[in-house]
């Protein structure tokens, strides 16, 4: 028969270790920690997730009111440079519509020369 030294431990040996420390109250913690850990993790991952639902939410209301506002803005201006409008506006200041026009011509085609 073969002898081992003391020191070492055989197969089985180990494996009923193993299973001990398995079934240990250590494992069992670590175990709960971690699956706290990770469950902690999962609910904040989720409340971001909604609150930044709500927050996209919001900014697309507003987007839809600007562009509301941008459309009637553009109505306004689209009316208030109308040829009719104009000519009503022009009606109630002092100017005087201009008569016969002359324009200048000149005879040379050099404006300036060096």
């Amino acid at each position: 028969m073969v002898s081992y030294p003391s020191n070492y431990r055989t197969m089985r040996e180990k494996n009923l270790a193993v299973q001990h420390w398995y079934f240990s109250t250590t494992c069992r913690i670590m175990l709960l920690a971690v699956l706290g850990f990770f469950g902690v993790l999962y609910v904040t991952q989720l409340s971001t997730a909604s609150t930044s639902g709500y927050v996209m939410k919001d900014l697309n209301k507003q987007i839809q009111a600007l562009q509301q506002d941008n459309q009637k803005l553009e109505f306004e201006i689209a009316s208030q440079s109308s040829m009719q409008n104009l000519q009503e506006r022009l009606k109630s200041t002092d100017l005087v519509m201009a008569g016969n026009v002359q324009y200048a011509l000149l005879t040379g085609s050099a404006v300036a020369m060096r």
